[in-house]
């Protein structure tokens, strides 16, 4: 079975086009992983630790937003910045030492994003390898006998 050779063209472009587009929405879909979204709670609170410690008064207002609202027992989304100040310090307040726990929030569509780019590019690269193997092959039939 040959390909009419104007289809050819088409169909080997579309499979490029297919497999890119596959590649590119996977990327994204890392990338957006890689910086996802984290929550920070409070996992420990005593009068002493071995973790290298900050004043809450040396926090930024964002910072200090995110801990007022930890010290209520929620977690609290954090950016960037925020995160690195929980992820890496323990907050002295009070006389008290805060420890804090970072858990990534999972609700983001990520896994099944990815996944599409994945079978984009899977699907592109078959077509078009498949076109290749089509087009090469020649079927027989009973006229030709």
């Amino acid at each position: 079975m040959h390909l009419q050779s104007w289809l050819r063209p088409t169909v080997y472009v579309s499979a490029i086009g297919l497999f890119v587009l596959g590649l590119g929405i996977t990327g994204v879909a890392i990338s957006g992983e890689i910086d996802g979204d984290y929550m920070v709670q409070i996992d420990y609170v005593s009068a002493s630790t071995t973790e290298s410690t900050v004043s809450y008064a040396g926090l930024t207002p964002a910072e200090k937003t995110v801990f007022d609202r930890l010290k209520t027992g929620q977690a609290a989304p954090v950016e960037r910045t925020t995160l690195e100040t929980f992820a890496n310090n323990a907050v002295r307040y009070q006389g008290e030492i805060y420890t804090f726990e970072t858990v990534y929030d999972p609700t983001t569509l990520t896994p099944l994003v990815a996944g599409f780019g994945i079978a984009l590019a899977v699907a592109g690269g078959a077509l078009f390898f498949l076109t290749q193997l089509f087009d090469r092959r020649v079927i027989p039939t009973l006229d030709s006998a």
